[in-house]
């Protein structure tokens, strides 16, 4: 889980500090326009924060107001960043991972916020950390598992949003109040269906990355299996060779023998000729 936040913290800072060098760099500009519409939901809900606290300490009224129309702009450009993307075909991982980050820092840095102002922004709060940690959880459990945003929750966002900004609003007078509270009421059931998505989305993933795993395991005790024969039959190769080797070296010998056994009847049979002769010349000199 450590490991996984830190590689996670790496990628984006080196993320980042390439966006930066090829948004102010001519030829590259056009590819980071939709990264750094993401990259500013991390700047705006820290000036609504610093503007909503001095509305707080000074009570002016103004301040409110320009913090709902701040976080209104914020909404906004979740949309541009992705028509941003598909006009100038920039869509890339970390501009992925930049988008979910930048929501979820927005939604939950104004919700904060406005829970002090109005308490039921609290159950919008629990709301996104519910769904953060569901993806969290099957993350750190299924490393290889990929979070893709779905449809229910990109449409949660113009749900969420909109109570968002509405929430500096409810300030004003007890109308703006109920409007807002209605809001997030709508907020929280999408950010409950929103979360039974992800659950059902990340459930088939799982599956299909088990599946995945079957196959290759599968495919190694194919592979072991295969190895195996070959080995099982190269073994009886050897052993056929062998055998032949030693059939052919058994002929040799038999041969070399029976070489040796004729040569000695051979010899044999020459001596025995010489002896006869040798007696049939002695007794012809004895009658004579």
């Amino acid at each position: 889980m450590i490991k996984m936040f830190k590689k996670y913290l790496e990628d984006f800072k080196a993320g980042t500090i390439t966006m930066f060098k090829e948004f102010f760099n001519k030829s590259t500009n056009k590819k980071q326009r939709a990264n750094m519409w993401s990259f500013s939901r991390l700047i705006i809900p820290l000036i609504t924060l610093i503007l909503s606290i001095t509305a707080v300490i000074t009570s002016i009224i103004p301040l409110f107001i320009a913090s709902g129309v701040l976080a209104g702009f914020g909404a906004i450009t979740d949309w541009l960043d992705g028509k941003s993307s598909k006009v100038h075909k920039s869509a890339s991982e970390y501009g992925k991972i930049l988008d979910q980050a930048t929501d979820k820092f927005f939604s939950i840095v104004i919700g904060a916020n406005l829970s002090y102002l109005n308490p039921a922004y609290l159950i919008v709060l629990l709301g996104e950390f519910l769904i953060g940690g569901i993806n969290i959880y099957y993350k750190s459990k299924y490393k290889n598992i990929d979070i893709k945003s779905t449809k229910i929750g990109k449409g949660k966002q113009w749900v969420l949003y909109p109570s968002l900004a509405l929430g500096y609003f409810s300030t004003i007078n007890n109308v703006m109040l109920t409007i807002a509270n209605v809001s997030v009421a709508l907020s929280f059931i999408t950010q409950i269906i929103t979360s039974c998505s992800y659950i059902k989305q990340n459930n088939e993933e799982v599956k299909k990355l088990k599946i995945e795993n079957d196959k290759e395991k599968l495919l190694v005790i194919d592979g072991e299996e295969e190895n195996e024969k070959e080995k099982t039959l190269e073994a009886k190769k050897v052993n056929l060779s062998n055998q032949n080797g030693k059939d052919n070296i058994s002929r040799v010998d038999k041969i070399e023998q029976l070489k040796k056994l004729k040569d000695e009847l051979t010899t044999s049979e020459n001596t025995k000729n010489i002896s006869e002769k040798q007696i049939v010349y002695q007794k012809n000199k004895f009658k004579k």
